[in-house]
């Protein structure tokens, strides 16, 4: 029996739960797939050990997805208060947390050097999460041993965080569709496999913080980035 096609445009018009179980499809069906590859014990130990890892790390980032799905219900600042936040602290610790999965997939991270300490006016678990989706959607589209850069810089009155990633080239009408559709539910046909779910859930915490997401189109790939207010206590002594 065919599986059916939705369009974009019935793509977006989906409730959450639906667009939810939508792109978590695949995974699923790749933990399955892995899975029977170890029930049918052909591969060698060590095989068997790179594959359950990597069963491991698929069924964590799709919890991942569900919990951050579930949160942008109720995006409150008595559930998620506001804070002054390190930026370069808070990618230090997602640094050693996408350690193991950076690993396992061949992807290479260039993480920002240490320099002036601005702070930043976020929900440190909020941003976290909109990185790490920014990590998770370049890691898809970046070669293997291809570099990913993450970026801070000070624009204005905001700080913005940035995820650089190598993949494919995006048209100019994908990236406008990208651009106005920000806020929406979708991916592109370049990028089928982007997480548009991840991007629609990234905008949602960005607005709770008083921030924005927004992406640069390169020659050679894509920059997702969100701008989130600079502190008044603008650095640590």
């Amino acid at each position: 029996m065919a599986q059916p096609q939705w369009s974009d445009k019935e793509f977006a018009a989906m409730p959450s739960i639906a667009v939810a179980a939508h792109e978590l499809k695949a995974p699923l069906a790749l933990i399955r797939q892995m899975s029977l590859l170890i029930e049918d014990g052909q591969l060698s130990p060590a095989e068997a050990q790179l594959m359950q890892r990597r069963v491991t790390l698929t069924a964590e980032r799709s919890l991942a997805l569900v919990q951050d799905l579930a949160r942008t219900v109720n995006v409150q600042p008595t559930l998620f208060p506001l804070e002054p936040v390190n930026p370069l602290a808070l990618l230090a610790q997602l640094a050693h947390q996408s350690r193991d999965m950076l690993r396992l997939y061949d992807r290479r991270v260039t993480w920002p050097r240490a320099g002036k300490k601005r702070l930043v006016v976020a929900n440190p678990l909020l941003l976290g999460r909109i990185m790490m989706n920014f990590l998770d959607n370049a890691m898809r589209y970046s070669e293997a041993g291809a570099a990913i850069r993450v970026t801070v810089r000070q624009a204005g009155t905001m700080v913005r965080l940035g995820v650089r990633d190598f993949g494919p080239m995006m048209s100019l009408a994908e990236y406008r569709q990208l651009v106005d559709e920000m806020t929406m539910r979708k991916s592109v046909r370049t990028r089928p496999d982007s997480s548009g779910l991840g991007v629609y859930i990234a905008a949602t915490f960005a607005r709770a913080m008083g921030g924005q997401i927004g992406l640069i189109r390169h020659r050679d790939g894509l920059t997702f980035y969100v701008d989130v207010p600079l502190s008044e206590q603008m650095s640590l002594l």
